[in-house]
């Protein structure tokens, strides 16, 4: 898969150049698609131009005696896949599309209006709408008959109620012999990756979303419901990327993690005692809606933080309720937002939110309503863009009946693409102002920083963040220090780690109070007495004790330490907790404490967090101070050649 454009939000090129990484995330499509195909079949080379580049004349030779290029892309890499075209044009080689690229544009590929739309219709052959799956059948026959490289139209695979359906209709998005349950599907290839070259890994654990936002394509091509894993399959899953020797932070590429909330819990119980049993080896972070926070899956948000989920991304898109009625983004609208922002900080999980400008309800006023909206919530990473229509949504099917859709050569990078529609509420001008307003006003140094405290000050230090300190980090700690804080002299970074020292110095003297506290209260004779008309006292020890267990005893099994600490709450609500099971109570929480302690010492999770926080804003602040540039980038791709057997 084409690697992020290097002025790309969440490219965090930056940030990767200070940590010896070379790419944020691996191509997980492609190995997962590699995993379909026979291993005694094919020989398999993944080509990542984005961890190793490769020079033009090279790429073409390679390229030239495989006998398929399998290729991957979102719309934001459009324009390195085109580039990989060029590159082997003239060649007999087959050239096969997949992913999100391949499923929402394909109108334009087989009708090209643009130069780069030519380009991709000749230089491809094969294009597939959607998951391997269904569409490896048909792929493989066509393979089998030996097929070359023409510069005509690409064939295209598709389900033929998709490709009948009406423009921007929904009507298939439940059809379950379209949609297949996830139970099939392989382990990715991690053999055929550098794993270590990537900050992060990637899992996926469901498919498809029950929302109908009419500006979202991914529903259109994984399902307007959701598909889950089964727990087992998702453990194999962490096993295998356990196997490999990577640890640390692991992206759950799900829709919406909490599209089914039942069959999330039972995934996360999996993950939980997987996490357990290694000791804790991975972070995770992933995207859900804004209901996560709600009172009603307060439960759900609780075993994200014990399966050890650091951030989660949520679709939040704009404060306006009439904006979020006008682009059908009804779920939002039910939910107290700022509060389900607080409670998930609260669990000790930080919040990226995604904001929408360019709506018809948008004025020239709504840039800085979001601006007070993000600072309002302590976000730090808020990715605002402009409106995208997508080819197929209800979005784009009403722009252009009201013929108000503008021509792009390249499209999906929506934080400086040409605007691709005319505005109802405002000029085209005027929206491309409001995006460069929010991201200077956000992401400039000093707001960056201020920010960066919010959100470090807002979510709860938590026992269950996986820390694997790599010499890469280490080493952009350092960069870090000598660019923001000495080359540039900055009183506002230094501030912002002056000031996570003090949260952690302040975290660590409270934990220690509270243990000497509760050490005494066990030496006592009279423990009951002193917890005697304390519920929210009990019920906070009865959390440090179950964290402690969950976290550092993987022996007791996660349901039998669940049903005790209810009851032990019922009890004690009852007043009727024994001096036993008070003093066993009070251990465990006296154990936990220990482990708040230590974590609070230098660096603590606070300075960690905000150290991390300044590294992001530097990204942050260069994207923006680029934002109107584009330089083409490379990309990554599949290269696979049959066996002697097959030949």
């Amino acid at each position: 898969m084409p690697e992020f454009p290097v002025d790309s939000f969440w490219s965090y090129r930056y940030v990767l150049q200070l940590t010896g990484r070379k790419a944020a995330y691996p191509p997980l499509g492609l190995l997962t698609f590699a995993g379909y195909l026979d291993r005694e079949a094919w020989d398999l080379e993944l080509l990542d131009l984005g961890v190793t580049p490769v020079p033009d004349r090279e790429l073409r030779r390679r390229m030239e005696v495989a006998d398929v290029v399998f290729l991957s892309a979102m719309s934001i890499q459009k324009r390195a896949l085109v580039d990989i075209l060029r590159v082997a044009r003239g060649l007999t080689t087959p050239m096969v599309l997949g992913g999100p690229f391949a499923s929402s544009y394909r109108d334009q590929i087989l009708h090209p209006e643009t130069g780069s739309d030519r380009v991709l219709h000749q230089g491809l052959d094969m294009m597939v709408w959607g998951e391997t799956q269904s569409a490896l059948p048909e792929l493989l026959a066509w393979l089998d008959t030996a097929p070359a490289h023409d510069d005509g139209p690409p064939r295209l695979i598709i389900p033929r109620a998709v490709a009948e359906a009406a423009p921007g209709s929904r009507k298939y998005l439940n059809d379950r012999a379209i949609f297949r349950p996830l139970e099939d599907v392989p382990l990715p290839r991690w053999d055929l990756a550098r794993v270590k070259a990537y900050n992060s890994l990637m899992l996926q654990t469901t498919a498809g979303c029950p929302f109908r936002c009419d500006f979202c394509d991914i529903i259109q091509f994984n399902g307007g419901f959701s598909r889950p894993k089964t727990p087992a399959a998702v453990r194999l899953e962490l096993e295998a990327i356990f196997a490999t020797g990577f640890r640390g932070g692991i992206f759950s590429v799900d829709d919406n993690f909490i599209g089914s909330p039942a069959a999330t819990s039972a995934i996360l119980d999996a993950m939980i005692e997987f996490q357990r049993e290694h000791g804790y080896p991975f972070s995770f972070h992933t995207q859900a809606s804004v209901n996560l926070g709600t009172p009603e899956l307060a439960p759900l948000l609780e075993k994200m933080k014990l399966a050890g989920f650091e951030a989660v991304f949520l679709g939040i898109e704009n404060p306006d309720e009439d904006a979020l009625r006008r682009m059908n983004k009804k779920q939002n609208i039910k939910v107290d937002v700022p509060a389900t922002v607080a409670a998930i900080q609260g669990c000790g999980i930080e919040v990226y939110g995604g904001f929408i400008l360019g709506g018809d309800e948008d004025t020239s006023s709504t840039p800085q309503r979001i601006i007070d909206f993000v600072k309002s919530t302590r976000i730090l990473t808020a990715m605002t863009g402009m409106l995208t229509p997508v080819p197929h949504t209800p979005l784009y099917e009403r722009l252009r009946q009201e013929g108000r859709l503008r021509p792009a050569e390249y499209s999906g990078n929506n934080t400086d693409d040409a605007v691709q529609f005319e505005p109802a509420g405002m000029a085209a001008a005027d929206l491309k102002r409001g995006i460069h307003e929010i991201l200077h006003d956000l992401f400039s140094p000093a707001e960056s920083y201020r920010r960066a405290l919010d959100m470090v000050s807002a979510v709860r230090p938590q026992i269950f963040s996986s820390r694997h300190t790599r010499l890469g980090e280490l080493r952009a700690v350092a960069v870090s220090l000598w660019r923001q804080g000495v080359q540039r002299f900055d009183g506002d970074y230094f501030a912002l780690l002056y000031r996570a020292w003090k949260m952690d110095r302040g975290l660590r003297r409270e934990a220690r109070v509270e243990k000497r506290g509760l050490r005494r209260a066990l030496h006592s004779e009279q423990l009951a007495r002193a917890l005697a008309g304390e519920r929210a006292r009990v019920d906070e020890l009865l959390t440090l004790a179950s964290d402690y267990l969950v976290r550092f005893r993987p022996d007791a099994p996660l349901a039998a330490i669940s049903q005790r600490a209810a009851e032990l709450r019922e009890r004690a609500r009852a007043g009727l907790l024994s001096p036993d099971e008070l003093r066993v109570l009070c251990e465990n929480a006296v154990a936990c404490l220990r482990v708040k302690i230590r974590s609070h010492r230098f660096p603590g999770i606070k300075f960690g967090k905000a150290m991390e926080a300044a590294i992001k804003s530097m990204h942050y602040e260069r994207v923006m101070g680029s934002i109107l540039s584009a330089a083409p980038q490379p990309a990554g791709h599949l290269v696979a050649a049959r066996s002697a057997r097959r030949r």
